[in-house]
């Protein structure tokens, strides 16, 4: 059995690889980087898990696949943006929250990224010596010996000059980077699938884990608005930007997953100082767009836009829902057309609304104003040994060797466009639900692989959760507490000669409370939401422990809240 573990793990390893890999003719190992560890994604997830393993002593080589390190947070967006309540944040997370909501004022809210990454390397700075960042590179293969990544081999392939990922690397020079440990802090968890690591894709079914909420759920419908080819013809055929899945049973599973956008930024008031970039239109027109949104408007609804988001009740603002689909799995020529689409949308809306619209003069400057990264909502999600589910987001079970915590809501924006049997136009999958009481634990289980897969990988944003989990994890907050517990862990294993896996888990305990993490909730606070920092007042909006008790038997929120 063992034997053939083995064997399953390398052929995974070889169709992953086949799967991503172009042409290697005349390609050649131009650069090799030893290090202790290797994280894989400058988000600020990796950055904090580099920081966390120089802090030990350990060099660190961080490869970020853009111009920037910083993920999210180098497009403008502020980690303090989606924290309505920052007591749980511990460590170097706790300290870069305080950092974010004394920037200094901004012009657009989106507009933080040169505060955001001068943060960051604010952070690296005490430890240069040891963290080597590598920036413009993506990953190309990995090779492995038995359950152990030995090194990773990198392309060089900068992002063109509006930020969209090039379909091809542009040398075949390339970097190879031994490590003893390796880190996946991306958005895509390229390192981990290509290591062999399971890991799922979309929504599973509302009987796979016992959630309530999962499943194709949240069906909004737009009667009036024709969705197909030529008006009141069936025959011919839907735009093509509405997908023909069948809408399924309320708690089915779907290949579709919460919908991608920018998070955008604007200049509203242009000036001689800050003119902003203006917004041409696409090059190549895609006309069932604008004719979608112009029957949107003929049947008497709304568009709103600019939006710095994705206006989930609304047909399409900063996305079209289901664009996403592909994106997880797919290779660099379709990674890149797809981000290349969201480019697009944007210049479609604004020259289909009419309106002048500049980017934000001083925000993305090494990509024209374009946000420098895609908002990946969600993707490949690993299954490791312990899934994060809903009832855990619900205060409902006891979390083993927690290694910090999250809090926000179930927020899942609409997974797709489709049309009903009766030829209804709709959008599905949208859910905005207060489920947690107060703060959630995070378990070092579903941070790293099952035993036998990989012996020295951590996740910190991939992590093993549920659809529905995930949806209320994947804020960047949460994203940075895991990549510093991460970082803790990892150097743990190195200090000790252990596999990631195998580390002493009161050892692991130990040090993340020396570093501050928080791992339990006192039960105070928490009680009403908020937005964040800068919307002080709190909402009432329908609790889940209000409106079905049923699910909070085993820990009633009366004895939750202390």
């Amino acid at each position: 059995m063992k034997i053939l573990r083995i064997i399953c793990v390398l052929l995974v390893t070889n169709i992953c690889h086949n799967l991503f890999a172009q042409n290697s003719d005349g390609d050649q190992i131009k650069t090799q980087i030893k290090v202790d560890a290797c994280v894989y994604g400058g988000t600020a997830s990796g950055v904090l898990a580099a920081v966390a393993l120089a802090r030990e002593g350990y060099s660190v080589a961080v490869i970020e696949l853009t111009h920037e390190i910083g993920g999210l947070l180098a497009s403008g967006f502020r980690m303090a943006q989606d924290v309505p309540y920052a007591d749980h944040l511990g460590g170097l997370t706790g300290e870069f929250y305080q950092t974010d909501i004394n920037f200094p004022a901004l012009r657009h809210r989106q507009g933080a990224s040169k505060y955001s990454i001068a943060a960051l390397y604010e952070l690296i700075a005490p430890y240069k010596d040891l963290i080597n960042v590598v920036t413009d590179h993506r990953l190309v293969s990995v090779q492995k010996e038995k359950s152990r990544i030995k090194s990773g081999l990198f392309e060089f392939a900068p992002p063109d000059e509006n930020g969209v990922p090039i379909p091809y690397r542009l040398t075949g020079n390339l970097t190879r980077v031994e490590a003893k440990i390796f880190i996946d802090a991306s958005y895509e968890g390229d390192l981990m699938a290509y290591s062999g690591v399971n890991y799922t894709i979309g929504r599973e079914s509302r009987d796979k884990y016992g959630e309530s909420l999962a499943g194709v759920t949240g069906v909004k419908e737009f009667p009036g608005v024709d969705p197909f080819k030529i008006k009141g013809k069936p025959k011919s055929g839907l735009l093509n930007i509405i997908d023909d899945d069948p809408i399924g049973k309320e708690g089915d599973s779907s290949r579709f997953f919460m919908a991608y956008n920018f998070k955008f930024s604007w200049e509203d008031n242009p000036t001689r100082e800050f003119p902003g970039i203006p917004i041409m239109p696409p090059k190549n027109k895609n006309e069932d767009v604008y004719t979608l949104l112009n029957r949107f408007e003929e049947a008497g609804y709304h568009t709103t836009w600019p939006h710095e988001n994705l206006r989930r009740n609304e047909l399409m603002t900063g996305a079209i829902p289901g664009a996403q689909v592909n994106y997880p799995d797919g290779d660099w020529p379709t990674r890149s057309k797809i981000w290349q689409g969201y480019v697009d949308h944007i210049k479609t809306l604004t020259d289909w609304s009419g309106k002048e619209v500049r980017l934000l003069t001083d925000n993305n400057t090494s990509t024209n104003g374009w946000p420098s990264a895609l908002y990946i909502r969600c993707g490949r999600r690993m299954l490791g040994d312990y899934v994060l589910k809903q009832q855990d987001i619900q205060l409902q079970t006891d979390i083993k060797d927690p290694v910090c915590m999250g809090y926000y809501m179930v927020d899942i924006y609409p997974n797709r466009l489709g049309v009903t049997k009766k030829g209804v136009l709709f959008t599905e999958g949208n859910v905005w639900e207060m489920v947690c009481p107060g703060p959630y634990q995070i378990p070092y289980e579903s941070i790293i692989p099952k035993k036998g897969e990989v012996e020295n990988l951590l996740v910190s944003i991939c992590i093993s959760a549920s659809h529905i989990a995930y949806s209320s994890i994947r804020m960047e907050s949460t994203y940075m507490v895991i990549g510093e517990s991460a970082g803790i862990a990892a150097a743990i294993a190195l200090q000790n000669n252990q596999s990631v896996q195998g580390i002493d888990r009161t050892i692991l305990e130990e040090r993340l409370q020396k570093y501050n993490q928080k791992l339990a909730w006192d039960g105070k606070g928490y009680r009403e939401w908020r937005y964040n920092f800068l919307d002080k007042n709190t909402h009432d909006y329908p609790k889940r422990w209000e409106k079905n008790p049923e699910e909070y038997l085993v820990y009633p929120v009366k004895d939750l809240w202390k």
